[in-house]
C-alpha cells in the first residue's frame, strides 16, 4: 500500500530511456497525449533522457528536460525526492535507490511492488490515479456520506458558492456521481440563474437581514420557506409541477421530491446570504484566480497572456459586486471548504 496521497502530488518525473524501450510510432504518439492529459490537469512534468531535445516537447505548458543519465540527475537534483514528486521509472537500480528515499514511484516491472512502488500495467492507467478533480471529489464525498451515516435521517444541504462561470454544476456533478456511487440519494437546486449580484437594486449592507440579490421576492419565497425550510426541519418536500415563475430558470425538474434521507445541493454566485444562514449546512467555496475569472467572463483562453485590461474590466463590474458580496456577509468566515477551481480537471481542496 502507497504512503503517498495523488492529489499531494505536483511533480511528474519520467525516466524516458526506461520506460520508452520497444516503442514504435504509434507508442510515441500516446505517450504524447498522455501528457497533454496530465499538462492539463495542471501537474509539473520533468522528462529526464540522455539524449532527449526540448525543442520536441514546447507544446506543454510545465514541461522541462533534463539531459542527464537518470541515476546522476537523482543524485545532482535532491528536489526530485520530496513528497509532491512522484517517479515513473522501470530501471531495477533506479526503483531501488527511490526506496531508500521515497515511495513515490511506479513502473510496470514485476520488482515494482517489492521495491515499494505502485505496478501498472499500462502507462495509460496512470490516468485513473493521477486525477486532481475526481480524488478532490471523491475525498470530500466520503467527508459528507460520513456525516451523513451519522445520523441518516436528518437532512443534509450543502451549499456551493463561487463567482460566475466557476464551474458549480461541473463540480456538483462530480459530487453528486461520488455520492451515489455510495448509494446515497442526491437532488440539487440551480440557483444561479435567480440569485446573483446581478439582481442587486442597492447598496448591500452586512447588518440587514435580508438581502437584495435576489431575481424576485416570490422566487426566494418560494426556494426558502416553500423547500428548503420543510426540508431542513425534516419535512418531506414535493411538487408534481413547478410554480410557473421558475419555468423559465432551470432550478430544478418535475415533479421534485426530497425526503430527509437525502443530501440537497444549493448552489450558485450568492448562496450564503443571511436569509440561507440557517439552512445550509455544510458549505463550499469554489474559488478563482482574478485572470481566470476575467478570462471566463469573456470566453478567452485562461492559459494565456491575455491583455490586462480583461481583468481590470471584470474587476471594475462583475469582480467587484463578488468582492462586496464576500465582503459584505462575511463569506471566507463561514466557508468549511474551499476548492481552487482554477482548472476543471484539476480542482483541489485548499
Amino acid at each position: 500500500m502507497l504512503d503517498f496521497h495523488p492529489n499531494n502530488i505536483r511533480l511528474l518525473v519520467f525516466d524516458i530511456d526506461s520506460l520508452t524501450v520497444g516503442f514504435d510510432q504509434e507508442s510515441w504518439d500516446n505517450f504524447r497525449k498522455l501528457l497533454h492529459v496530465l499538462d492539463d490537469r495542471d501537474f509539473e512534468i520533468v522528462l529526464i533522457s540522455e539524449s532527449i531535445e526540448y525543442s520536441d516537447w514546447k507544446s506543454y505548458s510545465k514541461l522541462s528536460v533534463l539531459e542527464f543519465n537518470t541515476i546522476e540527475a537523482l543524485q545532482k537534483n535532491n528536489s526530485l525526492t520530496e513528497n509532491d514528486v512522484f517517479w515513473f521509472t522501470e530501471l531495477p537500480e533506479l526503483q531501488s535507490k527511490l526506496s531508500e528515499t521515497t515511495r513515490n514511484f511506479a513502473g510496470s516491472n514485476k520488482n515494482t511492488n517489492h521495491n515499494g512502488g505502485m505496478q501498472f500495467q499500462y502507462l495509460q492507467d496512470i490516468l485513473h490515479i493521477f486525477h486532481p478533480s475526481k480524488i478532490t471529489a471523491a475525498d470530500l464525498s466520503a467527508e459528507i456520506s460520513k456525516l451523513k451515516l451519522e445520523s441518516p435521517q436528518l437532512p443534509l444541504i450543502v451549499g456551493v458558492g463561487g463567482p460566475d462561470e466557476c464551474g458549480h454544476i461541473f463540480f456538483v456533478s462530480e459530487m453528486t456521481e461520488a455520492l451515489e456511487d455510495q448509494e446515497i440519494l442526491v437532488s440539487g437546486l440551480d440557483l444561479s440563474q435567480v440569485l446573483g449580484s446581478e439582481f442587486q437594486k442597492q447598496n448591500i449592507s452586512s447588518n440587514k437581514s435580508t438581502s437584495t440579490l435576489w431575481r424576485s421576492k416570490e422566487i426566494q419565497k418560494w426556494i426558502v420557506e416553500d423547500v428548503l425550510l420543510p426540508y431542513s426541519k425534516g419535512k418531506k418536500v414535493y411538487f408534481d409541477k413547478l410554480p410557473e415563475m421558475i419555468h423559465n430558470f432551470e432550478i430544478t425538474t418535475a415533479p421534485f421530491f426530497l425526503a430527509p434521507e437525502m443530501i440537497l445541493f444549493v448552489w450558485g454566485t450568492t448562496v450564503f446570504i443571511p436569509e440561507m444562514k440557517n439552512l445550509i449546512d455544510l458549505r463550499v467555496l469554489l474559488e478563482l484566480s482574478e485572470k481566470t475569472a476575467a478570462a471566463r467572463m469573456f470566453s478567452l483562453d485562461e492559459r494565456e497572456n491575455f491583455d490586462q485590461s480583461f481583468v481590470e474590466t471584470y474587476l471594475k463590474k462583475e469582480g467587484k459586486y463578488y468582492a462586496d458580496y464576500l465582503d459584505n456577509f462575511k463569506v471566507h468566515d463561514q466557508i468549511d471548504y474551499c476548492i481552487d477551481f482554477n482548472n476543471f480537471n484539476a480542482f483541489r481542496m485548499k
